[in-house]
């Protein structure tokens, strides 16, 4: 998949299927998440681009993505889903979360 045809994905509206992608769980409250990819990142960050973000503002916003979007809890505490999880989070959205920086 060319970086064209991820930013076309990230920025479209309505559901996105996640294939073969690493799914976590928050340790404190069980919302699930999915790891976002560099390409993903990569396309939100030229998104932003227009707005020329401070380096404050930049790290505000990159601070959204390494932490659970329900409770804020820290990537740090998360863990790899279990099947109960996926069932639980069955008709909700999956958020997405950067695990590390490559």
């Amino acid at each position: 998949m060319g970086l064209l045809s991820i930013e076309r994905e990230t920025l479209r509206t309505g559901p996105l299927v996640l294939r073969d992608r690493k799914l976590l769980v928050c340790g404190s409250c069980g919302w699930v998440h999915y790891a976002m990819t560099f390409e993903e990142k990569l396309a939100i960050d030229r998104g932003l681009a227009r707005y020329n973000l401070t380096p404050a503002e930049q790290l505000l916003h990159e601070s959204v993505y390494r932490q659970c979007l329900r409770c804020e809890s820290p990537v740090g505490g998360f863990r790899a889903a279990a099947e109960r999880d996926l069932d639980r989070a069955a008709g909700h959205m999956v958020t997405p979360v950067l695990i590390n920086n490559s």
